[in-house]
């Protein structure tokens, strides 16, 4: 079984990305929700997403700079999406999409927890 989980993984990276930062979208925003801080879903999805554009971007760099591009038009081309491939593109916008999908998730999960048990102030006194 984990053999075929590894292959599905291998041949379809656009996927295992998605996968990927599924997990890792809802682990940082769990830990941003322990440090209590202002829109944890966001925050966690915009950093995940970034992580997955750089990692893409400077992927595409490479390859082009293997292509003969010249330092500056390569590192203009990945930075501003010319010249990426096809499966580059896919595999920011596969984790992306998914990480938003998870913020938003988590969003609407704590927006009816909130509404559904709001937190009343401590009693004084006795009971």
């Amino acid at each position: 079984m984990l053999g075929t989980l590894v292959a599905f993984m291998v041949a379809n990276p656009a996927m295992s990305h998605a996968l990927t930062a599924t997990l890792e979208t809802a682990g940082l925003a769990a830990a941003l929700i322990l440090l209590r801080s202002p829109r944890p879903e966001g925050i966690a999805a915009l950093a995940v997403s970034t992580y997955y554009y750089g990692r893409e971007a400077g992927q595409r760099e490479h390859d082009l700079k293997h292509a003969g591009w010249d330092a500056v038009q390569a590192h203009l081309g990945a930075e501003f999406l010319y010249g990426w491939s096809l499966p580059n593109l896919q595999q920011w916008v596969a984790p992306t999409c998914a990480a938003w999908v998870v913020a938003g998730a988590i969003y609407l999960i704590r927006s009816r927890m909130a509404r559904a048990a709001p937190l009343q102030p401590p009693r004084r006194g006795r009971f």
